[in-house]
């Protein structure tokens, strides 16, 4: 297991499946509290197994920001032949970092990009559910993709 210390009192880690408890409550607080809750159903046995085969594939990354042992942030990428081209590309499943606890964010997205490219994907496709995530990812270089 990799980690790195961003300050004495937080690091970014793969996560692990005693992780999973954590990641499910952030996941449905993820879900309720941005446009999704109307959009997707909550299924808190579906956010479990969502989380353990992302532990377990190659294909897939699931880190954690954790501080004074809690977890306080998570973000799920897959990794895949795009459907149309064929070429290997990534996407966001999920990225949370509890508000009280924001911060390490940007940190946390570096890190995921970084594994990204070492798996040799060409792009990585990031969900903007609000105006505000838009303009961070257009600041940290996303361009938006037409609707």
């Amino acid at each position: 297991m990799t980690t790195a210390t961003l300050t004495a009192a937080a690091v970014i880690r793969e996560a692990t499946v005693d992780d999973i408890p954590r990641l499910v409550q952030m996941g449905q607080r993820f879900r309720n509290e941005l446009v999704y809750r109307n959009q997707i159903a909550e299924n808190p046995a579906q956010m479990a197994a969502l989380s353990e085969r992302l532990i377990a594939s190659e294909a897939g990354l699931l880190l954690v920001v954790e501080r004074a042992v809690t977890v306080t942030g998570m973000i799920g990428i897959l990794v895949f032949p795009h459907h149309i081209s064929g070429e290997l590309v990534a996407g966001e499943l999920f990225f949370w970092m509890e508000p009280e606890h924001r911060g390490h964010g940007v940190r946390l997205l570096k890190r995921a990009e970084a594994w990204v490219r070492r798996c040799g994907a060409t792009a990585l496709h990031m969900m903007a559910p609000s105006p505000e995530v838009e303009r961070l990812y257009q600041r940290l270089g996303y361009s938006k993709v037409p609707e």
